[in-house]
C-alpha cells in the first residue's frame, strides 16, 4: 500500500479563500500519482504531471485542470483511429472525429506526430489552448526537432500557440490567409498541430526561457499558490495509487 503522507500550508486570500502553498515538486508528485490511477503508463505519468506543472507555474492553470479531468477521464483506452494522407507539403494524419482528444492523455503523442518534420500535420478534435496544458509538449517538440511547432484552432479568430527551438513560447491569434498547413481547420470542431520553419504571423503574447527560469526561481522560493479544495481532492484520487483492490 502507497501512503502519501504531507504537510501543507495554508492561508487565506483577501476574498476569503482558502489556498494551499506547495513546492513545485508536490505538484508534480500529486499530478503524477493522480493520473497512475486513471491508467496511466509510468512514462504517460511522468508526461502529464509536466503538463500540470508547467501550466500550473507559468498560467496557475494546471491543477484545476487536472482536476477537472479527473471526473471522468481514463488513460484505458482503444486503438486511435486516424488516417494518413500524403500532402503537396508532407504527411498529413487525421484522427478519426468520434475520437475525443485530450491534452492529458493525446497531447504529447500528437505533437510529436506532428514535428517529424516541416509540413507535417495532425488534425484532431478540438484541445483547448486556454488549460495551457500543451505548452510543455510544444516546446520539448520543438527544441528536439529544430523546427516551430505550432497548435492553432478554427474560427475567425485563429488561435493558435506555438513554439520555437529557442524556447520561445507564443500564445494569441494567427494571421488568416495562409496556405496550408498553416491555415485554421476547415472544420469548426478541429485543432491542427504543424511544424514550420518560422512562427506564423500574426499577434501573440511571448514568453521566453530565460523570464520562464526567472519564474521558476521566485516559486521554488515563495511556494506556488493553489486553490485548497481542489488540492484536498487530488490528494484523496492520488493515494489510490498503487492501493491493491480489496
Amino acid at each position: 500500500m502507497s501512503v502519501i503522507t504531507q504537510k501543507v500550508a495554508t492561508m487565506q486570500t483577501a476574498d476569503s479563500m482558502p489556498m494551499a502553498r506547495l513546492a513545485m515538486r508536490e505538484v508534480r508528485e500529486i499530478a503524477y500519482r493522480a493520473v497512475m490511477t486513471k491508467g496511466a503508463s509510468n512514462a504517460e505519468a511522468q508526461a502529464a504531471a509536466r503538463q500540470v506543472l508547467f501550466a500550473e507555474i507559468h498560467h496557475g492553470t494546471g491543477i484545476a485542470s487536472l482536476a477537472t479531468w479527473l471526473e471522468e477521464g481514463t488513460w484505458l483506452l482503444g486503438a486511435f483511429p486516424y488516417i494518413r494522407v500524403d500532402t503537396p507539403t508532407g504527411k498529413s494524419y487525421r484522427v478519426d472525429p468520434a475520437a475525443h482528444c485530450h491534452a492529458l492523455v493525446h497531447g504529447v503523442l500528437l505533437v510529436d506526430v506532428a514535428s517529424t518534420g516541416v509540413g507535417s500535420e495532425v488534425l484532431c478534435s478540438t484541445l483547448s489552448h486556454d488549460t495551457h496544458l500543451l505548452d510543455e509538449a510544444l516546446l520539448n517538440a520543438a527544441i528536439s526537432s529544430g523546427h516551430t511547432v505550432v497548435h492553432r484552432s478554427p474560427g475567425a479568430d485563429n488561435r493558435t500557440t506555438f513554439a520555437t527551438p529557442a524556447g520561445d513560447l507564443g500564445t494569441g491569434f494567427s494571421a488568416a490567409g495562409q496556405g496550408a498547413p498553416h491555415t485554421a481547420p476547415e472544420d469548426p470542431d478541429t485543432s491542427r498541430f504543424y511544424t514550420a520553419d518560422e512562427p506564423p504571423p500574426g499577434e501573440f503574447a511571448l514568453s521566453t526561457e530565460a523570464e520562464r527560469t526567472a519564474r521558476r526561481l521566485e516559486l521554488a522560493h515563495g511556494g506556488i499558490h493553489v486553490d485548497a479544495a481542489i488540492w484536498s481532492e487530488l490528494r484523496a484520487i492520488a493515494a489510490g495509487y498503487l492501493v491493491p483492490e480489496a
